[in-house]
């Protein structure tokens, strides 16, 4: 259907902002039954559907008796009139639009086929597998007492799988010695959370999405290891990010707030399922002296309301391109029959912009990425076979620096070799997996010219959002310091 395609494609930009009920509705073969379950869930918990009774539905039921194939059609018809974000989906719609609002159940583990047999080839955060305290190159040789030595990895694999709740036994060899540990099957969810320190007292963090609660755990380890690197300056990174579930940006925010009773959003209710819920922060941020939130047109939902609340409290200021403007949030209810029943249940409402459905957030400092070419034959040429190391000023350094900025690490080129350089050679080198050094080696120059020839000709988009995050958070990052670090892993405010 084609309306349903253009939600689907919405969706990769906008997954919805999501709490889960438990409800269902029992299928029982007959379409008039299946529609006044599925309207019932509608009239229960659709935000617009509160105040707009369906009178007609008696007419749909007896069209629907004379037409049972129509009733996936006559539903989403029915939707479109209340808003553009609730739809009944296939479960097959619904996993291709929602994929990062989806986990698994099992161990969680990856598993790689090697000559000698099984090996755990990654152990994912917050899974049965970490508990158990499985890692990343055990090899396994037996599943619940059953020999794997002489196992595919589809078949270990299949072993693995079972009922959220039931245990599985794993028997692995690691340096030469065999651990049995046993792993409680659950719901086993992606990381979307990354950081990297970046420059001198400035952390990025990247947050694809809000999947789960997992993202949560994630960030708020990285949060509170910040004080350890005496961190001064932060770069929330959330363009492409489509939202996931409230709860979570409610609590970065929280988190990222200094101060107690700050009214950071509104979750705005149906009257009969509670009316406006107001969120207030408990203090105690780290005092930063920057937080600085990258932002763009795939960023939706959940994710406009983590950078609006910290953009309308002044605890951050935006950087990059027009947000997409989804302020309404769904429940994703699991119908009998496989399907989901996506429905729009609440509004969410900034302290001072108020609801962003349809309207997006604006950038305090609105910048586009722009294309580059690159033409290696007119760079200056590079010698790579002596090193270049921190206050040199020379033409070499120039010619690396100027490939440098090809890549999106610094902004302009220089003669001089100073922070700025050092702090784009060492994102270089971890970019390529190169060891950290505190020059940059011939190794690095060969590399660094090996790149460019390898882009030679071909155009992609430069980072000015982030080359611009990074420059004020350099530039706060030069501050005074507004917290010391203590030997207990606390901090206390200066």
């Amino acid at each position: 259907m084609k309306k349903i395609a253009k939600k689907l494609v919405a969706l990769a930009l906008a997954a919805a902002t999501l709490t889960v009920p438990a409800g269902a509705v029992t299928q029982d073969g007959q379409s008039e039954t299946w529609f006044d379950g599925v309207w019932a869930l509608i009239n229960t918990f659709g935000l617009k559907a509160e105040d707009n009774p369906y009178v007609l539905q008696n007419y749909i039921n007896k069209y629907l008796q004379e037409h049972p194939e129509e009733m996936y059609n006559v539903i989403n018809d029915i939707l479109s009139l209340l808003d553009t974000h609730s739809m009944y989906l296939s479960s097959e719609e619904y996993s291709e639009g929602f994929s990062t609002l989806e986990g698994f159940v099992g161990i969680g583990v990856g598993l790689q086929q090697a000559s000698g047999g099984v090996l755990v080839s990654e152990v994912m955060r917050y899974s049965a597998a970490e508990e158990a305290g499985l890692k990343a190159g055990d090899l396994i040789v037996a599943v619940d007492g059953k020999d794997a030595t002489q196992m595919t990895h589809t078949e270990v694999a299949e072993l693995l799988r079972g009922k959220e709740g039931t245990s599985v036994s794993l028997t692995v060899l690691r340096q030469g010695r065999e651990l049995t540990v046993t792993c409680v099957r659950r719901q086993v969810n992606q990381v979307y959370v990354s950081d990297q320190t970046v420059a001198d007292g400035v952390e990025y963090i990247k947050i694809s999405a809000m999947g789960s609660e997992n993202d949560w755990e994630a960030f708020s380890e990285i949060w509170e290891g910040l004080d350890e690197k005496n961190t001064r300056a932060v770069i929330l990174d959330l363009r492409g990010n489509g939202g996931g579930v409230i709860d979570v940006a409610l609590k970065m925010a929280d988190v990222m707030t200094q101060e107690a009773d700050i009214y950071l959003a509104g979750v705005h209710w149906r009257e009969d399922m509670g009316g406006l819920e107001q969120h207030y922060s408990t203090g105690g941020g780290l005092p930063l002296n920057k937080i600085i939130v990258l932002v763009d047109g795939g960023t939706a939902s959940a994710a406009e309301l983590l950078a609006g609340s910290l953009q309308d409290t002044g605890s951050a200021m935006l950087i990059g391109e027009k947000t997409y403007g989804k302020g309404q949030g769904q429940y994703h209810i699991d119908l009998a029959n496989g399907d989901k029943l996506v429905i729009t249940t609440l509004e969410l409402e900034l302290p001072k912009q108020g609801c962003y459905e349809g309207v997006g957030l604006t950038p305090d400092l609105q910048i586009s990425n722009q294309e580059v070419t690159v033409n290696a034959d007119n760079l200056t040429p590079l010698d790579a076979t002596e090193g270049l190391r921190f206050g040199t000023q020379s033409d070499n350094v120039y010619a690396m620096t100027e490939r440098l900025v090809l890549l999106g690490l610094l902004d302009e080129p220089t003669n001089t070799f100073d922070g700025k350089v050092m702090d784009a050679v060492q994102s270089f080198l971890a970019s390529y997996e190169m060891p950290s050094e505190l020059y940059a080696s011939p190794e690095m120059l060969e590399a660094l010219d090996a790149a460019m020839q390898a882009l030679n000709g071909q155009t992609y988009q430069l980072d000015e959002q982030l080359l611009a995050a990074l420059e004020i958070g350099r530039q706060a990052a030069a501050e005074p310091q507004q917290y010391t670090a203590l030997p207990d892993g606390s901090w206390k405010k200066n």
